[in-house]
């Protein structure tokens, strides 16, 4: 090869490697932007926590769903259950429901394995603002949606989780059995907290049409002001399975 030829060689290889390190360069800040791959980081469980803002409830009662849920984080026997676990953390989520397309994250996916980032959790949760006021309610939206967040989620962990906390049955849209059995057949696990100051079998009704999966249950809140007791039971359900309140 002459030396034209070999300089024309060396350009063109050059050239070539100038655009393959473009790409790896590109390749790698694509997979660094959030919510483009999931994260190494290991837990236990990823949990969406699905609050009702319906119409039917209050904003009274909209706040004692916050709070009661905000001060479940605050108990230290939520951080023992978490610290008993085998990887000692869990990824949790917060977003609200009510109508069709009325679905919202509320406080992103947070890892919580110490005292010090449950309290900083909680904290989220108390400043949370509500987002919807007149939704019907529509339950297979929210499974739906929930489902999808946690096949998302920032975490590796062999349980997924959606905790459902409604005062009603479904009114708008599909119906959640359909929903619910497609989430199931992703290996999501569907609980339940049924508020029942205004539907008194809302529990046999979330049995029979929204939970199922894996360990689900459901617990009963007799009204708003009960719902502090039961979800800091059923985090405690979720959190360590085997556990018989």
């Amino acid at each position: 090869m002459n030396q034209e030829g070999q300089h024309t060689f060396r350009a063109h290889g050059t050239r070539l490697l100038s655009l393959f390190l473009l790409a790896a360069t590109f390749l790698i800040a694509i997979l660094s932007l959030p919510g483009t791959g999931r994260s190494t980081t290991t837990g236990d469980l990823v949990l969406v926590l699905a609050l009702d803002a319906t119409h039917s409830v209050d904003d009274r009662e909209f706040e004692l769903q916050r709070d009661g849920l905000a001060n479940a984080f605050r108990h230290p026997s939520v951080v023992d259950a978490i610290q008993r676990g085998r990887h000692r953390r869990i990824g949790v989520a917060v977003m609200q429901w009510a109508g069709e397309a009325e679905q919202a994250l509320s406080v992103p996916w947070t890892a919580i394995a110490s005292p010090s980032q449950a309290d900083a959790f909680a904290a989220r949760i108390a400043q949370l603002r509500r987002r919807f006021f007149d939704g019907s309610t529509h339950i297979a939206g929210a499974i739906q949606v929930a489902n999808h967040l946690t096949q998302t989620a920032p975490f590796a962990a062999a349980r997924r989780v959606v905790d459902i906390s409604g005062d009603g049955i479904n009114t708008v849209g599909n119906s959640p059995q359909g929903t619910r059995d497609a989430a199931l057949r992703t290996g999501l696990t569907i609980n339940g907290l049924a508020i029942t100051n205004e539907t008194y079998d809302l529990a046999e009704y979330y049995r029979i049409s929204v939970i199922g999966g894996p360990n689900a249950f459901v617990i009963q809140a007799d009204n708003y002001d009960d719902y502090a007791r039961a979800i800091l039971e059923k985090l405690l359900r979720e959190i360590t399975p085997r556990l018989v309140m």
